[in-house]
């Protein structure tokens, strides 16, 4: 499979649709089950390759990834606590007026958000969402582990 960097992905000739995709089909590829295809969980999968493309996008700042994740409409990120650092999403792709099912769903932006941290910080950093839709909260959020 070919490999591309974040600037050709982000590259599109579509005149008509140009860039937008239904938060449907990301919704789709998201909960596809994984697990039956691969052999593992699919939290596993959406998590690594969110923290891979918060190694790929390398930013400086948390600025700069508060910046990235509304732009490309993940959400909208903001620092509510400082020890432990906690990042609350709103407006979240992934679980965003979904029906409350009893766990977390938000793995790929946990990821994203470990990944970048951990160019920033140049630590290991894991991130544990404590408030998602899917556990009937409006809004989520993650504590981040930083080693």
């Amino acid at each position: 499979m070919p490999k591309y960097d974040i600037n050709q992905l982000s590259t599109s000739h579509r005149k008509e649709f140009g860039r937008n995709i239904d938060i449907t089909v990301f919704r789709l590829v998201r909960f596809m089950d994984l697990k039956k295809s691969v052999g593992k969980e699919h939290y596993e999968i959406v998590y690594e390759a969110g923290k891979k493309l918060g190694h790929e996008l390398n930013p400086k700042t948390v600025e700069e990834v508060i910046i990235f994740c509304k732009d490309h409409k993940i959400g909208m990120l903001e620092i509510v606590g400082e020890n432990p650092l906690q990042i609350r999403v709103n407006e979240c792709i992934c679980c965003n007026g979904l029906p409350e099912c009893g766990e977390t769903l938000c793995h790929f932006e946990g990821g994203l958000i470990a990944g970048c941290l951990e160019k920033i910080f140049n630590k290991k950093v894991q991130a544990i969402e404590t408030h998602c839709a899917g556990l009937g909260d409006e809004f989520c959020q993650f504590e981040l582990k930083i080693y």
